[in-house]
């Protein structure tokens, strides 16, 4: 089986095409997406319904439920754009989900809310530990999510814990970036991180000619740097 963790598509539709080629290419059988399919870019309604169509299993991010709640009145834009039946969808999508792959339980989300502070592969093991605890008392041995928009990777004593990236808003390598989670059998298990480079200065054209999203300059300066702006 091989499952593809997508993730932080934030409306950038270059980079979600991008996305999508490759997920034919490399075979993926699933497809699973960690959240924040909307807001940033210019084309929230088109990661959205890319997302819709194409994805076994969608989580809630944190931008997802901020525009389905309408939270922030300067997020007007998006809630236009969307519409209320993609808003509907969003606040009502689920935080997290549980599978077994192979002989392996593995917890996804999103990052925020699950996580009440973004916590990061570089945090205290006692920090993250926690993420591998069930309510029944038993254990997860992987732990995936999103949020960061950096790609990243730990092994604890728990097991593993790591980011998947993002599509649409990466940081550190500006690319379009998801993980493959794949294995053969109980006890194979491999997680390959992508990289790919997408047409970037599109997106930049894109998000130059729609000038109302807010703080569209920062975005900009993301996608063309891979460095934080806010």
């Amino acid at each position: 089986m091989r499952i593809a963790l997508v993730a932080d598509l934030h409306g950038n539709w270059p980079a979600t095409q991008r996305l999508e080629k490759d997920l034919r290419d490399q075979g993926a059988e699933r497809i699973i997406c960690l959240g924040d399919l909307a807001g940033k870019g210019p084309c929230s309604h088109r990661t959205f319904d890319w997302a819709m169509a194409n994805c076994d299993i969608i989580l809630g991010g944190n931008w997802d439920y901020g525009l389905g709640c309408k939270r922030f009145p300067m997020d007007v834009f998006y809630w236009e754009q969307l519409g209320e039946k993609r808003l509907e969808i969003l606040r009502n999508l689920p935080r997290e989900h549980l599978l077994t792959f192979g002989d392996r339980r593995v917890r996804l989300f999103h990052g925020r809310p699950v996580m009440e502070d973004l916590i990061t592969v570089r945090h205290k093991q006692e920090q993250i530990q926690l993420f591998f605890e069930d309510e029944e008392g038993g254990r997860f041995d992987v732990v995936g999510y999103a949020d960061t928009h950096r790609q990243a990777l730990r092994t604890l004593t728990p097991g593993l814990f790591f980011n998947c990236g993002s599509v649409g808003n990466a940081l550190g390598e500006p690319n379009c970036c998801y993980a493959l989670m794949e294995g053969t059998g109980a006890e194979d298990f491999e997680l390959r991180f992508r990289s790919l480079e997408y047409d970037r200065r599109q997106a930049v054209a894109d998000a130059r000619i729609t000038p109302d999203i807010p703080r569209i300059d920062t975005y900009i300066r993301e996608i063309e740097t891979g460095i934080y702006s806010r």
